[in-house]
């Protein structure tokens, strides 16, 4: 790579080892440079996504919108590097290595040596040590990492690839109806059963492996420099609001920047690249099957069913009992099961091939698919990414939350914004079997329960109160669209952190 400018100011982004994560953080990286032609950024990938990693950064450079010597020169500054080597596919095996390699790789950065990427060997020159350092509000290892070398001198930036409303209840005060002092919490919960506070299971809001999580999530937050969150005040307007307020009462202040969506150039405008040109047979089998699809049942006909790429519905019949719905209704469909957890009965399978109604695969071009005139609904788990990129395309949603911010982001979805429809019956273990606060309705737990609320459901997406839904999320496109516009929401705080930082 050739030597870059004095002037030049290097950021690195290091997001969280899960795609969910990942994929904001590409986004935000080629946001960063194409705002500002002197930005050069370093982002540490896990070695198993590298190369999803380039594709996903190249791909927010669309040739319609992006002229090619704009984007030759965006590209090479953003370098894509792995801190160590692995081909362990398990996200679990990927945490330690990803933490313990970073305290070596960020000192070879803030010495200004060069570096090499430990998974190609490509050595990539020396630049000015990074002006900001941007980490997932969980990395506290690397937060400590990254303070013990350069102290103060290079500012910290939390990044948040989630909703304020979830912020605000995982890490915020139980004045605006957070957990609170969790740590604190966590101790005096230890120190009353005698035991460690790791030990502590369920007696608090979260299970046991997720507390350090939290309590080091809150400390980081009291000692960063900003913030940036990848929503939007179009979104969640109140949930932000509050999160300012909150912000006040930190030692720090830190500035908030909303800089969501993250999505795409001209995304929900253009046409996503067709997979016509793959070599990909997954790809083109899909492209084949929403275009019969389109034929057969008309545009805005078929249900596209992702839970991410780590979710999963704990009981395969609850899923079989959607299937078996979809295909009684004559509703198309692609469920697709990215997840490890992922389990699909037999019987679920031959049912989808014999139908001639569904598409089963591991993965999806999700961005594709939610661009594709036959696509008309999104059934999600709630994940901040998916619900982002539905939006952006004007899809409604019918949501079947599990956990973390899905139970909120499904609530905003369907009871605020009026963009979906919200699953109760499918709610499992004992959490999800309570009576919801916001309205008493707790689910039977059946199979039957299951199938009757679906098929509702599906009837519901063929009535008056869909139509209400769609041109809601037709809104929600137009919004996310303004937010990128020379004076948009978004590109306004995206300039007024670099302006401050680069």
């Amino acid at each position: 790579m050739p030597s870059s400018a004095a002037t030049d100011s290097h950021l690195l982004l290091v997001p969280l080892p899960v795609f969910g994560h990942i994929r904001p953080a590409c986004i935000l990286a080629a946001r960063l440079v194409l705002e500002r032609d002197n930005v050069v950024v370093t982002f540490f990938a896990p070695p198993r996504d590298l190369e999803q990693v380039r594709k996903d950064i190249t791909n927010q450079f669309p040739e319609s919108l992006i002229a090619p010597g704009v984007k030759e020169n965006a590209l090479k500054r953003i370098r894509i590097v792995t801190t160590f080597k692995s081909t362990d596919d398990n996200i679990v095996n990927v945490f330690i290595p990803f933490f313990q390699s970073y305290p070596v790789a960020y000192e070879t950065l803030y010495h200004g040596k060069p570096f090499t990427c430990a998974t190609t060997g490509e050595v990539f020159d020396a630049l000015p040590p990074p002006v900001a350092v941007v980490l997932d509000l969980c990395s506290f290892a690397q937060f400590h990492a990254t303070r013990a070398l350069s102290g103060t001198s290079v500012p910290i930036v939390l990044f948040l690839p989630a909703t304020a409303s979830y912020f605000v209840r995982g890490f915020g005060p139980e004045s605006l109806g957070g957990i609170g002092d969790f740590g604190k919490r966590v101790d005096e919960e230890a120190v009353r059963l005698g035991v460690s506070p790791d030990e502590i299971g369920d007696k608090l809001p979260f299970d046991a492996p997720i507390a350090p999580i939290i309590r080091g999530g809150i400390q980081i937050l009291n000692e960063c420099d900003a913030v940036l969150i990848a929503t939007s005040h179009s979104y969640e307007e109140a949930s932000l609001i509050q999160v300012k307020s909150w912000f006040k009462s930190l030692p720090q202040d830190p500035p908030l920047y909303a800089i969501g969506p993250l999505l795409p150039p001209g995304y929900g405008r253009r046409s996503v690249e067709s997979p016509e040109s793959k070599t990909n047979q997954v790809e083109r089998d899909l492209q084949a099957f929403l275009k019969e699809m389109q034929s057969k049942y008309g545009e805005r006909s078929v249900v596209f069913i992702s839970f991410g790429t780590n979710c999963w519905p704990t009981v395969p019949e609850y899923v079989d009992e959607v299937v078996q719905a979809l295909i009684e209704k004559k509703v198309p469909f692609i469920l697709c099961h990215a997840s490890p957890l992922a389990k699909i009965l037999e019987e679920t399978a031959n049912k989808v091939k014999s139908s001639g109604l569904g598409f089963i695969t591991t993965w999806a071009p999700q961005q594709y698919v939610f661009n594709h005139p036959a696509t008309g609904w999104f059934l999600t788990h709630g994940g901040n990414g998916g619900v982002t990129e539905a939006l952006g395309c004007g899809i409604p949603m019918i949501c079947w939350p599990f956990n973390a911010d899905q139970p909120t982001t499904s609530a905003h979805l369907s009871c605020t914004l009026k963009v979906a429809f919200e699953l109760v019956e499918v709610r499992t273990g004992p959490d999800g079997l309570k009576p919801m606060q916001r309205n008493g309705l707790a689910p039977k737990g059946t199979r039957e329960a299951v199938g009757k609320e679906i098929r509702e459901v599906l009837e519901a997406c063929r009535s008056e109160r869909a139509d209400e839904l769609r041109r809601n999320a037709q809104e929600m496109k137009r919004k996310f669209e303004n937010a990128w516009e020379d004076d948009g929401e978004a590109k306004r705080d995206l300039n007024a952190f670099l302006a401050r930082y680069a």
